[in-house]
């Protein structure tokens, strides 16, 4: 290119700039903390119940000054870990406040049950005629959730209990137990993508067996290949974790951590710290919150006879096991590639004991209940 035709073209660039007139309106939303007036730091949590807190609302010009030409309502969500909630833009955020010459008036609002960690209110003029000002409060500090925080449903009664996480699509760090000083995260079962924890309370603060765990305590942490610690070592069962973190998502309604990170400080294994599974009840079938109760948690199948195989046997190698309501309320076993078990050969026949992690299928009204056996000793014919 010739010096005339580069001079040429950096005339014609700069005769398409277009220099527009400067924002003169609301630009940012800025969030006063009223009360706690303490809201707490991450080496001191406030307690789960104080989610009473008051804000007031102002509204700021291009210049840094109150925008008292702004008189609007703003929407309210609250960020904690890693998303707001609900999301942007849902019909119905949180809360509404309204900004009147620029600012609001006291506002007392009561944050959602399931806050955790650094959590702050996300305030915004959204809306089709809105200036999309935004402001976020001060943090306020609550304490890290719990595994039963991330499988209870928050209604036991809804109809996506079976299918849903109160915390789906957060980013998560579980760093202990719901039982305090007695509580320990153990290990249940590893597997080729991932392994199985359960929240658990011992005899002491020292670990010691027996440990038991309750209602919602267990969740399936989906690692994508052999499970490993942060500093590469193998995750076994019957091992205590220090914590795990990672995004919480559902798969066909088993609820499971992804891209998780694991935290081990004792390399120890022992199988009497693992909790005694739950016996499956021909009840629970009527009632199959008891399943998610114990959803990637150790179960029990007793004195249960082997169906006929069917598709789900030739599809995904699934057998399945009658425990007095038919084989059509059946619970779906899986052995193929960890037990050498021919089903083929026992169809009839009792089986004294199945034990296995639960990992359910729940989509809509299609609830499959599959229990994975770990090794042998899990299937007692």
């Amino acid at each position: 290119m010739t010096r005339l035709a580069f001079a040429l073209a950096l005339v014609a660039t700069a005769a398409c700039v277009e220099t527009l007139p400067p924002i003169e309106e609301t630009t940012s939303l800025a969030v006063e903390l009223l009360s706690p007036t303490d809201p707490g730091n991450p080496d001191n949590r406030l307690p789960t119940t104080a989610r009473d807190v008051s804000v007031r609302v102002t509204a700021k010009n291009e210049q840094n000054e109150v925008d008292t030409s702004f008189t609007s309502d703003v929407e309210v969500y609250v960020q904690f870990l890693g998303t707001v909630t609900p999301e942007l833009g849902t019909p119905i955020p949180f809360a509404t406040i309204t900004v009147t010459a620029g600012v609001s008036e006291t506002i007392n609002l009561t944050l959602p049950p399931t806050v955790f960690g650094e959590t702050r209110l996300w305030i915004e003029d959204g809306g089709a005629d809105g200036t999309y000002a935004t402001g976020t409060s001060p943090a306020l500090w609550y304490r890290d959730p719990y595994i039963a925080d991330i499988s209870t449903p928050r209604d036991l009664g809804a109809l996506d209990a079976l299918s849903s996480s109160p915390l789906q699509n957060k980013q998560v760090t579980v760093s202990g137990s719901r039982y305090g000083d007695r509580g320990r995260l153990v290990v249940t079962g590893t597997y080729a993508q991932g392994y199985s924890l359960s929240d658990v309370e011992c005899a002491d603060a020292a670990g010691t067996p027996p440990c038991v765990a309750g209602d919602f305590d267990h969740v399936l942490v989906f690692s994508f290949s052999r499970p490993r610690d942060e500093h590469g070592a193998d995750i076994a069962a019957g091992q205590f974790l220090d914590g795990f973190a990672g995004g919480v998502q559902e798969f066909n309604g088993l609820t499971e951590m992804g891209f998780p990170r694991s935290f081990a400080s004792d390399l120890s294994v022992d199988a009497a710290r693992i909790p005694a599974p739950a016996r499956v009840l021909p009840a629970w079938f009527t009632n199959p919150i008891e399943f998610e109760k114990h959803e990637s948690g150790l179960i029990e199948v007793v004195g249960a006879t082997v169906c006929p195989l069917d598709s789900n046997w030739t599809t995904f190698k699934q057998w399945k096991l009658d425990i007095g309501r038919g084989c059509a309320q059946s619970v779906n076993v899986i052995t193929a590639g960890v037990i050498d078990f021919d089903p083929a050969t026992k169809v009839g026949m009792p089986v004294a004991s199945v034990i296995g992690v639960l990992r359910p299928v729940n989509i809509g009204s299609f609830n499959v209940f599959i229990m994975f056996p770990r090794t042998s000793a899990d299937l007692t014919l």
